[in-house]
């Protein structure tokens, strides 16, 4: 029987195969003892599945030669046991549902949400800082690189000038002059595409992704 809202008498006794008279008689006793009934507004006992299952157990009693007063005795003690058990956890779960919540005014969750965007915007400010930081270290390391190199193929020039005779100089310098040159062209190729390279690297660093 699924009575989760609560049950008139009828229900009761004809799902205990009793007549109307012994519920009566059998709530009366219980009642008697200490154990009370809820009631609506005209004063008709509702029964809940506690009550069913103790007023089921207490026929069993009674058709093992239990008395009725010790029976209906044993019965209204363990219903009002069981209930206040149950007003025990229902107090203990809405103080912890009590705790467990979190009530904002207006004002409390304006600022909240003022926090969070500042938060944000610092995080933002942040990682341009970072990521601008790391290019212009870059960018400084590049250049030195090619300033470095530079340097050393106008001191390979003048050193190819000063070590051949007048007669082949001008063949000799236009040969290693475009050998110089294809030298040159490809470290800037291998400079661009390390400098690529590493703002792919520091892109996937800051963001993630490529």
């Amino acid at each position: 029987m699924n009575n989760k809202y609560g049950v008139f008498a009828k229900e009761v006794y004809m799902h205990l195969d009793i007549n109307p008279a012994t519920l009566r008689n059998w709530s009366s006793m219980i009642e008697s003892h200490g154990y009370e009934f809820e009631k609506n507004h005209k004063g008709q006992r509702i029964y809940y599945q506690r009550e069913i299952f103790a007023l089921a157990n207490l026929k069993t009693l009674l058709a093992q030669r239990e008395s009725l007063e010790s029976a209906t005795k044993a019965v209204a003690v363990k219903l009002i046991e069981e209930k206040s058990a149950e007003k025990a956890i229902s107090a203990i779960t809405e103080k912890e549902e009590d705790e467990n919540s979190i009530t904002l005014s207006k004002s409390d969750l304006d600022n909240y949400i003022d926090n969070l965007e500042r938060k944000f915007s610092d995080f933002i400010a942040k990682r341009d800082a970072l990521f601008l930081e790391e290019m212009q270290k870059r960018d400084k390391l590049l250049l030195e690189a090619i300033t470095k190199m530079q340097l050393q193929v106008t001191a390979s020039k003048e050193a190819i000038e000063t070590s051949i005779n007048d007669d082949n100089k001008d063949d000799y310098k236009n040969e290693h002059t475009d050998i110089i040159l294809n030298e040159i062209k490809e470290l800037k190729q291998q400079i661009s595409a390390s400098q690529a390279e590493g703002k792919k690297g520091l892109f996937q660093k800051l963001f993630g992704k490529d």
